[in-house]
């Protein structure tokens, strides 16, 4: 029994779907018929539309390859962009380096050369001070000699006239 009433609703199910068939063909037919009027001449347009689609999707699918192409392109300058400016800031920085040692080292030169003008200086100083002092030693040794034979001939002439 259960296989008859397969049977019945398989065919009843066919008839279903050929009835729904014919409805929908029936539907088509009279939209149709009334895409001819002026007023639903917007409706053969979309159907026209429907049958284009397959084309337009063509053309869609044209510019969407070009527009990823395209991004793919300004993607790979821009990653040659990046590659070049990391290599140019590791050139730089490499560079800074080097002219940082470089300034480090000419600042310790420079620092030994002032100490060095400064040692020279002291040692002028102390060799002037030193000539200076021999200077007057040997003139206050002279002045004092005249001073003292100036005193010993006052005390004889004194001696003499008493």
């Amino acid at each position: 029994m259960n296989s008859r009433e397969n049977l019945r609703g398989s065919a009843g199910r066919l008839m279903s779907k050929t009835a729904r068939a014919a409805v929908v063909t029936l539907c088509a037919f009279l939209l149709l018929l009334q895409s001819v009027s002026t007023a639903e001449a917007g409706f053969v347009d979309r159907v026209k539309n429907i049958y284009q689609l397959p084309e337009q999707m063509d053309e869609i699918q044209k510019k969407y390859d070009a527009a990823k192409l395209q991004l793919e392109l300004q993607n790979e300058k821009l990653s040659e962009s990046i590659r070049q400016s990391k290599e140019t800031e590791e050139k730089l920085v490499a560079q800074n380096q080097q002219l940082q040692a470089q300034k480090d080292e000419l600042q310790q030169r420079l620092q030994a050369m002032e100490q060095q003008a400064r040692d020279k200086e002291a040692r002028t100083r102390k060799l002037t001070m030193l000539a200076v002092t021999a200077a007057l030693l040997v003139v206050g040794y002279f002045v004092t000699g005249r001073f003292i034979r100036w005193m010993v001939w006052r005390r004889a002439r004194e001696n003499l006239r008493s």
